[in-house]
């Protein structure tokens, strides 16, 4: 005979796994490929100095003032902004789901052991990958304001076109990226100290970035960069490039016909990888359109712990209701420093 059922069909089984977002490694914090300085809470001063010496006939007499030997000093105050990540969590949207079998017995409680360990804790490295986006690209909107202000120009000294066309399509953010901060500064130590264009060195005539090209643009930004920062061998400049160009590399690396011609070393696999183009190791993050080449002293990440991105504030809403508040507070701002050695791609 048939068999006949009557109601609602549910599934029997499901997968013991709940597949994790991916997300995007913050290791420009974690290794710290440029300078974090950590300890300020609202605004801190950063202090640049230079000397320079002209040598003179000697003589048997006194030393006389004559400013051949210049001492410099300078101050910029810099101010750090507070962000914070917040929501409420209602677990009443979880009955009737799998989560509901880890909530505890009684009508009030509401919390699933398994929704934090699977769902709640992806909110730490959603905030690292948050923070290392916003550190490479993005804009306040008064910064996106005084780029645009800016007068374009081909020669040195002058922001090109592009660089404002890449600035406006930043997102809007509480807090200035890298790029956008080495366009547009304050500073004290430039050479039109203030606010305005930075001194950064501009790659000239620049070209569509692909894997047919890459090699002849990273040449572009390494014949640009001061000699000063490419021979120092004490503290080595790295060239930061955007994720997708590690893509790029190797398929130029591993390009088939004639032609072909590795200009990129590939050392190592996995963690142990290292990808330089003449002797300078690449760092990939969340850059676009921009290129840096720099010693990484001079790129500068102020905020007050890193250890904050990981402090994660829970506890209940109180007043009875069955909710949870969730909350982190980063303090945080970018600088640059000794600006005349950082080669800007795309500026």
């Amino acid at each position: 005979m048939a068999v006949t059922f009557t109601g609602t069909k549910l599934p029997q089984t499901e997968l013991a796994e709940i597949q994790q977002e991916l997300y995007q490694d913050s290791a420009t914090f974690r290794e710290k490929w440029v300078d974090i300085q950590e300890g300020h809470k609202s605004g801190t001063d950063v202090y640049e100095s230079k000397v320079s010496v002209t040598a003179k006939a000697a003589t048997s007499g006194k030393v006389v003032a004559d400013a051949s030997i210049d001492l410099q000093a300078q101050k910029t105050p810099v101010t750090l902004v507070s962000i914070e990540f917040s929501d409420i969590i209602d677990e009443s949207t979880l009955l009737d789901t799998r989560f509901e079998r880890s909530m505890a017995a009684g009508a009030f409680n509401r919390i699933s052991n398994e929704f934090d360990n699977a769902v709640l804790q992806q909110v730490t490295p959603a905030i690292g990958e948050t923070l290392e986006n916003m550190i490479w690209d993005g804009a306040t909107a008064a910064q996106k304001v005084l780029i645009a202000a800016l007068v374009p120009g081909a020669p040195q000294g002058s922001i090109s076109a592009g660089a404002q066309t890449l600035a406006a399509a930043m997102p809007v953010n509480l807090v200035n990226s890298l790029p956008a901060t080495i366009l547009h500064n304050a500073s004290q130590s430039k050479a039109v100290p203030g606010a305005g264009l930075g001194d950064y060195k501009k790659v000239l005539t620049i070209a569509a970035v692909t894997a047919a090209t890459i090699a002849a643009e990273y040449a572009k930004i390494y014949s640009t960069a001061p000699s000063k920062v490419i021979n120092n061998k004490t503290n080595v400049p790295f060239i930061y490039a955007p994720l997708g160009d590690m893509q790029l590399i190797k398929v130029a690396n591993n390009s088939v016909g004639a032609a072909s011609n590795k200009n990129f070393l590939v050392e190592g696999s996995g963690t142990s990888e290292k990808i330089s183009y003449n002797g300078i190791e690449i760092k990939f993050v969340p850059l676009v359109g921009f290129r840096i080449l720099s010693d990484p002293r001079y790129l500068k990440v102020i905020m007050d712990l890193t250890s904050d991105m990981s402090s994660l504030n829970i506890g209940e809403v109180g007043e009875g209701a069955m909710q949870r508040y969730v909350k982190n507070i980063q303090t945080i701002t970018t600088w640059c420093t000794n600006q005349r050695y950082i080669t800007l791609y795309g500026g």
